[in-house]
């Protein structure tokens, strides 16, 4: 009885911290322009964020280079959490409900990708 409860437990607190981290990361997104695809100028990886503090703080090379692999182990990190509770839910869902909720994330994704246009800030630059 406890290691079911312990595993209910578990797959619980992987889907809070997954929903919590989704938020955040949707925060962000709409805050900063983030999208699903490439960043502008054809790399993936911290993208907006980069740029804005870049932008904002007047970031020296060496900070932009230690930030911007503090953005990455991040993005590594939520990908790794996400990855575990897209798993932990798939094992209690029916193969239909399976189904169901890959449909729905797709739909999630393209309207998450039409939906959030240029940062304010990028107007803005000299």
């Amino acid at each position: 009885m406890n290691g079911r409860r312990g595993l209910v437990i578990g797959i619980l607190a992987a889907f809070i911290v997954g929903c919590s981290l989704g938020m955040v990361g949707g925060i962000l997104c709409a805050r900063f322009g983030g999208h699903g695809g490439p960043r502008e100028g054809g790399h993936g990886g911290p993208g907006p964020m980069l740029e804005m503090m870049e932008h904002r703080l007047d970031l020296t090379a060496d900070q932009k280079t230690r930030v911007e692999r503090i953005l990455e182990e991040s993005r590594r990190g939520y990908a790794q959490v996400r990855e575990s509770t897209h798993a932990a839910i798939a094992r209690e869902l029916t193969p239909a409900q399976r189904e169901e909720w890959k449909q729905m994330e797709e739909r999630f994704l393209r309207e998450r990708r039409h939906g959030f246009g240029r940062p304010p800030w990028r107007g803005d630059r000299p």
